[in-house]
């Protein structure tokens, strides 16, 4: 059996050069809408003020009369005036006097004059607002400005990451900001049409172009570059730029060719990314190691959202794969790594007719012809496993109609793999991992995780034990008091319960434990990957179960003996008027005495000299209660319970 990470190609990774940042370029030429305006209205506005000029000394020259009769000459404010008022409404009035017949057909003239001038120049403009440069420029400058006011981690994504793209729509639903960079406009416009909850930039450009990365925020210290187009030679733009401008940037690329792969690798990007090569690896791993790759589709993110089924067999027996171009020798390159039986066709011999086979392989350019290929085959060997290649969704529902096992989608297969590394990195490095375990290794975790996380697809987070994220247990374990994983995933409200979660990877500095038991100890800024159901980890956009089992760790101690007292960040919310209308009424006291805060004591049994709570576990006989392991209680009452020291009862009082 080969090594299953000289199949993936985990080992190719290439270490880049140390280079010197440099400033990243912003500037981008013909992007400055006034400028083009200027340049484009010169000769209108030459023409416009020219004939007004004109107009207004031919009217000072024309001698006209006053009320008396007596000659006057207009000043040149009263013909500015008067030529202002015919420009906009042609004609007003006759100021300050009734005109001479000379005057008015001066006036007349130069009516036709300022209208046929003005007519140019509005011409002008309304054709400048429909150029697409001006149009550009606009969208640039928009763009820009968009980019700039953004205040949350960014990533810019280059091109392909498209509304209709798993990857943008689940970017958005991570509150994950991602910018679009597209030269197709479009795509650029649908945009604006897809449901996204944030506002998501986008504009058409060269993603070559260094000054347009810039643009879509490449200098910014939280930004990721995801190089995602088809065009090999724009991806490979993109690598050398990041790597080149921004060296400490993780950049993640797609490519279609064995050759830009390397010439990529050179630079040192965080992945690359071969649609092709990489379905070939998994269908590889996938006849090798069915229960391994079973277990990381499943924990994968996918549309199916359960475990998906598992088929054993599928290397014993002979593969067909027809195809054209480099899809099929790369998938069949692939196969024959791995030891299985393959043939390649071509898909003008049409469908093989010959029974018997293990697998069928529909690669070619032309999704319906795809299909037809692997219905025929279905045909005639109906017990054949059947994978069928497809630009995108739109026949999904035929194809699940026609009961085919696989469906390969060169853009979903992308997604899941740049949504594994860019929201949980942690996760990606479990994946390496698993992938070099022996096969009863992933049937023990698969069996495992079944029984804790039923069927469903789990969710994934990153828990890091620093003093941003768990002040409280911080304090705890600089004491030197223990705590282990264990402890960690307990039910806040009943410590004698776990929390639908499974932790899969211990990360401690460049130490990596993989799928640690409950008594593992943890220490100060590890990193704990977790796995579980929404009641255990919560939605992805958070909810009070994540709440609930992060404030475990976000309670800052406020004594010696207490773990976490009160919330740093959010005060107890008031009870609502109703509440506050149901509470039991309190013996009122002087006003000079101090008012004691309401208690109300927690459920407590009495065993010998203490009190101990019922929902506490992991205290036998009759000591009071451990405040390690009561302190998740306190949280779940919002902050508002002191842990005692144990030589008292505990009470919970308002903060």
């Amino acid at each position: 059996m080969p090594n299953p990470l000289h199949l993936f190609g985990f080992d190719r990774r290439v270490r880049a050069r140390r280079r010197r940042a440099v400033p990243v370029p912003t500037a981008l030429p013909r992007t400055d809408a006034v400028f083009l305006v200027m340049r484009r209205m010169r000769a209108p506005f030459l023409v416009v003020i020219t004939t007004f000029s004109f107009c207004t000394a031919g009217l000072t020259f024309i001698p006209g009369t006053d009320g008396q009769g007596n000659p006057y000459r207009m000043t040149a404010f009263d013909a500015i005036y008067q030529m202002t008022m015919t420009v906009t409404t042609v004609g007003y009035t006759e100021a300050p006097y009734a005109f001479s017949y000379p005057q008015r057909m001066w006036v007349m003239m130069s009516i036709f004059l300022l209208v046929v001038s003005w007519a140019y120049a509005l011409g002008v403009f309304f054709s400048l607002l429909q150029e697409p440069a001006f149009v550009d420029a606009v969208a640039t400058q928009r763009f820009r400005r968009r980019v700039r006011r953004l205040r949350e981690p960014l990533r810019s994504s280059p091109a392909m990451v498209l509304p209709a793209a798993p990857s943008g729509a689940e970017l958005d639903e991570r509150r994950r900001r991602f910018v679009v960079l597209d030269n197709q406009r479009s795509k650029v416009e649908t945009v604006a049409t897809e449901q996204f909850a944030a506002d998501v930039p986008a504009v058409e450009g060269d993603c070559r172009q260094p000054a347009m990365l810039g643009v879509a925020g490449l200098d910014r210290p939280t930004c990721a570059g995801l190089a995602l187009t088809d065009d090999d030679s724009a991806n490979l733009a993109v690598v050398m730029a990041v790597s080149v401008l921004r060296p400490g940037v993780p950049v993640l690329a797609r490519c279609s060719s064995h050759v830009f792969q390397d010439r990529m690798e050179q630079f040192g990007p965080e992945a690359v990314i071969n649609p092709d090569d990489r379905f070939g690896n998994y269908l590889a791993l996938e006849m090798l190691r069915p229960v391994t790759h079973q277990l990381l589709m499943w924990l994968m993110d996918n549309d199916e959202n359960h475990l998906p089924a598992i088929r054993n067999g599928l290397g014993r027996g002979r593969w067909i794969v027809c195809a054209d171009g480099a899809f099929g020798d790369l998938v069949t390159t692939d196969l024959r790594e791995a030891g299985v039986e393959v043939d390649l066709t071509h898909p003008r011999d049409g469908a093989p007719r010959d029974s018997g086979i293990t697998g069928f392989v529909s690669g070619t350019d032309d999704d319906i012809v795809n299909i037809a290929l692997a219905e025929q085959v279905r045909l005639t060997n109906p017990e054949a496993h059947i994978v069928v290649r497809q630009k995108n969704a739109a026949n999904k529902a035929v194809l699940a109609y026609l009961r085919v096992d696989h469906v390969y989608i060169a853009t979903e297969l992308v997604a899941r793999e740049v949504l594994a590394r860019t929201l949980t990195p942690v996760f990606w490095r479990f994946a390496e991992l698993a992938v070099a375990q022996d096969e009863a290794w992933a049937i023990a975790l698969r069996d495992r995780l079944v029984e804790r996380l039923r069927r469903r697809t789990p969710d994934r987070d990153l828990l890091t034990l620093s003093m941003a994220d768990a002040p409280g247990l911080v304090h705890w374990l600089s004491r030197g008091m223990p705590f282990t994983l264990g402890d960690l995933v307990r039910d806040p409200g009943d410590r004698s319960a776990e929390l639908p979660v499974v932790p899969l990877l211990l990360a401690r500095g460049d130490d990596i434990l993989i799928t640690p038991g409950s008594d593992v100890p943890v220490r100060v800024d590890d990193q704990v990957l977790l796995v579980g159901s929404g009641e255990g980890l919560g939605p992805p956009r958070g909810g009070p179960a994540l709440r609930r089992r992060r404030g475990v760790c976000r309670y800052r101690p406020r004594g010696p003996h207490d773990l976490g007292l009160a919330h740093p960040h959010r005060r107890p919310p008031r009870p609502s008027p109703g509440r506050r209308r149901l509470r039991r009424p309190t013996t009122r006291r002087h006003p000079r005495t101090r008012r004691r805060p309401r208690t109300r004591r927690l459920p407590t049994t009495r065993r010998g000299g203490g009190d101990r709570h019922t929902d506490c576990a992991g205290v036998a006989g009759s000591a009071p209660c451990h405040p390690i392991l009561c302190f998740p209680i306190a949280m779940a009452t919002r902050g508002r319970v002191p842990i005692a020291p144990p030589s008292r009862p505990h009470s919970l009082s308002r903060a």
